[in-house]
């Protein structure tokens, strides 16, 4: 399966890969299946590298295959915390990269500012 007519997409601890033409979801993975706290479901990065996805989330690295959402493996990164994880690589672009990584703390900022405010109107 070609990964360049397909959209990848993480939200609400999931990820899916979309069909560009048709906007059908091709496959689905729960991260829950892979992290085993209520964690899975807090902001994170997608990063696409020719046939591997690599999802960090949660202080969590998962990569899956682009392909069909195959599991191939999972670095729980223990002592490094369960913070965002920012994902580079030297094949991408510097531009490209900045604006994920802009677009990443601006969607972590979001959520941070969403628990805070929801903490304090319970509290």
């Amino acid at each position: 399966m070609r990964t360049d007519n397909k959209l990848f997409i993480l939200s609400n601890g999931r990820v899916a890969a979309i069909d560009k033409k048709t906007g059908e979801i091709a496959w689905e993975v729960k991260l829950k299946e892979y992290i085993k706290t209520s964690m899975s479901y807090a902001v994170g990065q997608i990063f696409l590298e020719d046939t591997k996805l690599y999802i960090g989330v949660s202080g969590i690295l998962i990569c899956l295959s682009a392909k069909d959402g195959s599991f191939l493996w999972k670095n729980e990164l223990k002592g490094w915390g369960y913070s965002f994880i920012s994902i580079a690589n030297a094949n991408t672009g510097a531009a490209a990269q900045d604006q994920a990584n802009a677009a990443a703390i601006a969607a972590s900022a979001a959520a941070i500012a969403a628990t805070t405010a929801a903490t304090s109107a319970s509290g």
